[in-house]
């Protein structure tokens, strides 16, 4: 499947749209930059929880009281509401793909659960792990395998985008290829790779590989390269098959992220002004 719509937003190759990353920790504060992504020009908004939940003393713990889940989907529930037509995208980012949360993949399940069963996500992102070889393996913590979440996330009605982070390299084609296909294979919605561009030539093979996977029907797909050399590709990757680009509201999630009115700018140049 190459193109997915959600809520009015349809993804597919071509401009991509534009997702803004909410990183404060406390709830009200959340809120607060959620009203201020809102009135942004973005298409989409990214609530990315692992920043909350790092900040909740004895995370442990609370994950057993009823109430933090109460007050969990309290959140999210707001974060809807005040997004209106803007799709919601929920993260957890694991320390392991320099997010900030270390969590088992049973837990983190059972809340991709709970955010699925609420319906208030669009999108759902979840990790391919790095010692992954297959869909099926099961992860050192025990837990369950990818395909096994993602099932109960579709069970739920939610749709899934698989994500794959790598901060010090660029992945050579044949990994992303790897990757891809395990998150094809485990029956991911959307597949995200974002690597990190140490030269020019790194950012050039990302998009020669983003080429390679919509040519033969792969998609949507969410590709990037991280850092100075790979600004250009947040904006290329549309042209080459990619359908969801990063932008910074109130604070930068990854490195080479710009400013969302900067990347609009340069969406405008190099796409042309949307009519």
């Amino acid at each position: 499947m190459e193109i997915l719509k959600i809520k009015n937003t349809v993804l597919q190759a071509g401009r991509p749209k534009v997702a803004v990353s909410l990183m404060s920790q406390q709830p009200q504060e959340i809120i607060a930059e959620c009203e201020r992504a809102a009135l942004l020009p973005c298409d989409l908004i990214e609530w990315r929880a692992d920043s909350y939940l790092s900040g909740i003393a004895d995370l442990e713990e609370v994950l057993q009281e009823k109430d933090f889940y109460l007050d969990f989907l309290k959140i999210l529930d707001d974060l809807e509401y005040i997004a209106a037509d803007k799709p919601l995208i929920f993260t957890m980012r694991s320390v392991q793909q320099e997010g900030m949360l270390q969590l088992s993949q049973m837990q983190k399940a059972e809340i991709y659960q709970l955010v699925a069963r609420s319906g208030l996500a669009g999108l759902i992102d979840v990790e391919l792990p790095a010692s992954a070889q297959t869909a099926d393996d099961i992860c050192e913590d025990g837990g369950i395998s990818l395909r096994e979440q993602i099932d109960e996330i579709h069970a739920f009605g939610g749709k899934v985008i698989c994500s794959y982070h790598e901060f010090d390299r660029m992945l050579a084609p044949e990994e992303i290829l790897g990757r891809i296909h395990i998150m094809q294979d485990a029956g991911a919605d959307v597949f995200k790779i974002a690597a990190m561009a140490v030269t020019k030539e790194d950012a050039e093979s990302l998009l020669k590989t983003t080429a390679f996977l919509h040519q033969h029907g792969i998609g949507p797909l969410v590709m990037m390269a991280m850092g100075e050399w790979g600004k250009t590709t947040r904006v290329a990757a549309g042209r080459y098959g990619s359908c969801i680009t990063f932008a910074a509201g109130q604070e930068a999630s990854a490195p080479g992220q710009v400013d969302v009115f900067t990347m609009l700018k340069w969406l405008n140049d190099y796409y042309g002004e949307e009519s």
